[in-house]
């Protein structure tokens, strides 16, 4: 089965892309590529070139404003993926403000995707009990999206999260997402409320039966603003917060989680990939 594991940024967004890389290349005998996708015409670093076996530049079609959404959504790049990277059977898709702990996730990752038409990981987990669901950004982008009536019907369903995920060369996913992006994308044009997300069409896409989920453990895709991890005492390892503290596979540092500082054993650090490794070749 070959695999490819693909992410990819702007110039915004390059440090924390850099630190998934440097994760990637920490992995030992890795059975997979690395494909990295420019957003942009600013060149990328080579923290992050050095260690993609393959780079695919897209400049964007129409660049969006500080509130109309991402990119990704609005040129609907995810689902170009086999397009992009042709030649492997699995595509496994990390966030550029995702991490690798354990190489064990992103086999799990690529295993579950063909077991259905995406693998990816719905929003619930023990942990997360904190968390309102659907939250209000959630009702919000469904309502400018596709009307209060989809707001109702599939809004209440788990979300499921775009940020990590697999799909087989061969999916329906890649097309039907990418239709339903165009054609939101062309609803929207002109509107003066309007906002780009592709995590939510994915999620109506799923709901509504056009694809088929295999749901993702969420230590394949912590949402680190949902649940901070906890730090193993003896391992100085992130584990999900409760027994019995499996370790986290992937973290996904969503909103305030990328800056957010904490103290352990009287040092301070935070949930990115360096001050994580660092910390851990620094003793407890």
């Amino acid at each position: 089965m070959k695999t490819i594991v693909v992410s990819g940024c702007d110039a915004r967004h390059d440090p924390l892309t850099a630190e998934l890389m440097a994760s990637l290349q920490a992995i030992e005998d890795r059975t997979f590529d690395i494909g990295f996708i420019r957003v942009g015409e600013a060149p990328a670093p080579a923290s992050i070139t050095s260690v993609a076996d393959l780079v695919a530049t897209i400049v964007p079609s129409a660049p969006l404003g500080p509130n109309e959404g991402f990119q990704f959504a609005y040129d609907a790049i995810k689902p170009r993926l086999p397009e992009l990277f042709p030649g492997y059977d699995v595509y496994v898709w990390l966030d550029g403000d995702t991490w690798v702990q354990n190489a064990i996730g992103i086999q799990q990752i690529a295993e579950a995707a063909l077991l259905a038409d995406i693998s990816a990981h719905s929003q619930g987990d023990p942990n997360y009990f904190g968390c309102l669901a659907p939250d209000d950004y959630t009702l919000d982008v469904y309502a400018v999206a596709f009307g209060p009536e989809d707001r109702q019907r599939f809004a209440r369903f788990p979300m499921v999260n775009a940020g990590v995920f697999g799909a087989r060369a061969q999916s329906p996913l890649w097309n039907a997402w990418k239709a339903t992006l165009l054609d939101v994308r062309s609803r929207l044009q002109g509107r003066e409320q309007r906002y780009y997300s592709d995590q939510i069409p994915l999620h109506r896409l799923i709901y509504s039966g056009s694809i088929t989920l295999h749901p993702l453990r969420a230590v394949n895709n912590w949402l680190a603003l949902h649940s901070l991890p906890r730090r193993d005492p003896e391992t100085g390892r992130l584990t999900a917060p409760s027994l019995p503290y499996e370790d986290i596979h992937i973290l996904h540092l969503v909103g305030a989680s990328k800056t957010h500082r904490y103290q352990v054993g009287g040092r301070t650090t935070s949930l990115r990939y360096f001050d994580v490794r660092d910390f851990r070749a620094g003793g407890r």
